[in-house]
C-alpha cells in the first residue's frame, strides 16, 4: 500500500488512529481480520486536493477454464455522505481483441451509471451515489491473457455460463421487484384491504376462537325479566362487577357501601338542609343534606367495608357533620384516604375471587398470541427496516415491513382483547345463574317507577332498592319511584331517603344527587397530583349483561 500526492510519494509509519495526529506527507496502516486502514495526514487550508491510494489485493480475481471474474466493490456501503460522480477502469492484462468473453457489468441495477470497453481498458461511471450505497465493478476477458495465475483463486471448469446467469438472475429480480412494487401502488383498494386483513384478522380469529371456547356464556334456562328484590344477600360492593363482568370496582361502589352502613347502622343520619350560595353569593338556596355520626362501632364489617369506614371516621368530627362537606375533609388528607380507597378496592377484587364467579382460562392463549406476533413484529420490522433500499426496495423488505407493520397491529388488538374480560373469561355456572337473576333485579329497579305492581311493603326493602340503585348508578331511577309509591310513614323511618326542602320525597335540588356525591368522592380519593374528577375510578354504570449483487447497467 502506498499514498501519493502527484508526484510526491507520502512517508509510511505514521499513525493510523482516525483523528490522531502525524506530520505531515507520512500515512499509517491499521492491519486486522477485517479490514486495513490507511490514515494520512497532510496540512492544508480551504482548498482542493487530490491523493492516489495504491494497493494490491490477492485472490480477488477467480480463474476459470475459459475466462477471469474479476469483481471489485469500487465503492462501499459504509460511506456516511453521498458521492456526486465516480469513475472507475480496470486494464486487461493484454488487449483482448474480438472476445465474446471481454465483457463489463455495473451493480446494482438501481445506481444511475453506465460501463463501456475497448482494448485498453473497461471503465464505469456512476452519478449521484446516494450515501450508504456500494456500487460494483465486475469484468470478464479470456483466461490465455494472464501469463500466470499465482495472485489468483484457480477453479476448474468454465465459468462463463455461471456468470452470465447469475448477472441475468439480479436483473431480472430488481425488474420483478419493480414490478410488484407498482403492481400494489397501482391497486392501493386491493393492497388496503389486504393489509386489513393481515392486520386484524388473525387476532379477530384468535380472539373468537378464545370467546367460543373460553368466554361465551352457557345457557342456564333462566327466563325471568324481574327480580322484585335483591336475590341475595350479596353485598352492593360485588354485584355491579359481577353483572358488568368486571372485577375493579370504583367510587360508585365506594358510595353504594357506605349507604349499605348507614342502613345497617353502622352510622347513623338526620336530613336536614344545608344553604348553598349560588352566583358568587348573590343567591342562596336550601338543599337537602345528611347529617352523619358514628353509630353501632361493633357492628361486624368485611375486609372492604373497613376501609370505607376509616375513610369516613377520619372525617367526622362529631359536630355538624354533613355529607355535603366530606368531599372537602377527604381531600385535606387526600394521601391517607387514597391509600384507604386502594385497599377497598384490592379487597373488593379479593372478595370476588373468593366467590369463584368467573371461569378463567381464556387469557392464556391471548397472551401467547401477543408474545408471538409482539416478536413477529419486531423480528419482521428489524430485518425490513435494516435492509431497506430506499433508491430502490426490494420486494421483500416491503413485505417483511408490511407483515410486521400488521404483526404489530395483532398485538395492539390482542392486548385491547387482553383488557375486555368477558371475551376470556366467562361465569361459572353458579355466577351466570346468580348474575342472571341480579339483572332481571336491575331491569326492576330500572322500571318499577312506571310498573303497575304493589310497592314494596317493608323500609328495609325500599333501603335496600336505593343501596342497589347506587351501586348500579341509576339511584335517580329509585327515587323516582319513591316519589311516586313510598309511603311517608316508612319514609320518616327511613335513614337514607329524605325530605326535600319543596316539601317532595327526594326531588328538588339536593346536595345528596347521589351521582354528583360518587363523582365527587372519587375525586377527592384519587391519588396526590391527579386531575381529579374522579380519574382513575369507575364509574359504576348502568350494569350490563356483558448487500452486493445486481443486474448490468
Amino acid at each position: 500500500m502506498s499514498v501519493a500526492e502527484g508526484s510526491k510519494q507520502y512517508r509510511p509509519g505514521a499513525s493510523a488512529v482516525l483523528g490522531g495526529f502525524g506530520l505531515p506527507d507520512s500515512f499509517g496502516i491499521e492491519e486486522s481480520s477485517k479490514l486495513e486502514r490507511i490514515v494520512w495526514h497532510f496540512a492544508a487550508a480551504d482548498q482542493e486536493r487530490t491523493f492516489t491510494i495504491t494497493y494490491r489485493f490477492r485472490g480477488l480475481a477467480v480463474a476459470y477454464d475459459d475466462v477471469v471474474d474479476v469483481n471489485l466493490r469500487v465503492w462501499g456501503d459504509q460511506w456516511p455522505v453521498g458521492l456526486a460522480s465516480l469513475t472507475a477502469t480496470m486494464k486487461p492484462p493484454r488487449p483482448p481483441g474480438v472476445s465474446p468473453e471481454y465483457l463489463v457489468w455495473g451493480s446494482p441495477a438501481w445506481v444511475r451509471g453506465v460501463v463501456s470497453r475497448d482494448q485498453q481498458q473497461a471503465t464505469l461511471q456512476a452519478a449521484n451515489v446516494p450515501a450508504k450505497q456500494f456500487v460494483e465493478f465486475r469484468v470478464t476477458f479470456p483466461r490465455n491473457l494472464l501469463s500466470s495465475t499465482a495472485g489468483a483463486q484457480v477453479r476448474s471448469g468454465n465459468g462463463l455460463p455461471a456468470i452470465l446467469a447469475d448477472e441475468l438472475a439480479s436483473q431480472q429480480a430488481y425488474e420483478h421487484d419493480r414490478e410488484r412494487i407498482d403492481d400494489a401502488k397501482s391497486h392501493p383498494w386491493r393492497t388496503v384491504l389486504l393489509l386489513l386483513l393481515l392486520g386484524e384478522g388473525p387476532a379477530l380469529l384468535l380472539g373468537g376462537g378464545v370467546w367460543w371456547f373460553y368466554g361465551r356464556e352457557r345457557p342456564t334456562g333462566y327466563d325471568r325479566e324481574y327480580e322484585q328484590a335483591p336475590p341475595a344477600e350479596t353485598e352492593p360492593a360485588l354485584v355491579p362487577s359481577l353483572v358488568r363482568h368486571e372485577t375493579t370496582p370504583g367510587s360508585t361502589e365506594f358510595t353504594a357501601t357506605l349507604f349499605d352502613l348507614i342502613r345497617r347502622g353502622r352510622y347513623t343520619s338526620t336530613p336536614v338542609t344545608t344553604d348553598r350560595p349560588l352566583w358568587g353569593g348573590l343567591r342562596h338556596e336550601d338543599v337537602a343534606d345528611l347529617q352523619l355520626a358514628v353509630g353501632d362501632t361493633s357492628m361486624p364489617l368485611t375486609e372492604f367495608e373497613a376501609p370505607v369506614a376509616q375513610v369516613i371516621d377520619s372525617v367526622l368530627t362529631g359536630e355538624d357533620d354533613r355529607l355535603s362537606e366530606f368531599r372537602d375533609r377527604i381531600e385535606n388528607d387526600r394521601t391517607g384516604n387514597s391509600k384507604r380507597f386502594t385497599a377497598f378496592k384490592k379487597k373488593v377484587g379479593d372478595a370476588i375471587d373468593a366467590k369463584g364467579w368467573f371461569a378463567r382460562g381464556g387469557l392464556r392463549s391471548i397472551g401467547i398470541g401477543i408474545l408471538v406476533f409482539g416478536l413477529l413484529a419486531v423480528i419482521l420490522l428489524w430485518t425490513g427496516i435494516h435492509g431497506f433500499r430506499s433508491v430502490s426496495p426490494r420486494w421483500s423488505d416491503v413485505v417483511k415491513i408490511a407483515l410486521g407493520l400488521c404483526a404489530g397491529t395483532n398485538t395492539a388488538s390482542l392486548l385491547f382483547a387482553a383488557t375486555k374480560a368477558p371475551l376470556w373469561r366467562r361465569r361459572t355456572a353458579a355466577g351466570q345463574a346468580e348474575a342472571e337473576r341480579w339483572e332481571a333485579f336491575r331491569r326492576y329497579l330500572t322500571d318499577f317507577p312506571r310498573l303497575q305492581e304493589a310497592p314494596p311493603a317493608t323500609l328495609e326493602l325500599w333501603e335496600r332498592y336505593l343501596v342497589y340503585g347506587i351501586a348500579f348508578g341509576i339511584a335517580e331511577r329509585v327515587l323516582q319511584g319513591a316519589h311516586l309509591l313510598m309511603p311517608e310513614e316508612l319514609h320518616n323511618q327511613s335513614t337514607i331517603y329524605w325530605i326535600s326542602p319543596t316539601g317532595d320525597l327526594g326531588s328538588g335540588p339536593s346536595a345528596l344527587a347521589i351521582s354528583d356525591l360518587s363523582s365527587g368522592f372519587g375525586s377527592a380519593l384519587a391519588p396526590p397530583g391527579s386531575s381529579g374528577g374522579g380519574g382513575g375510578f369507575s364509574g359504576g354504570g348502568g350494569g350490563g349483561g356483558g448487500g452486493g449483487g445486481g443486474g448490468a447497467w
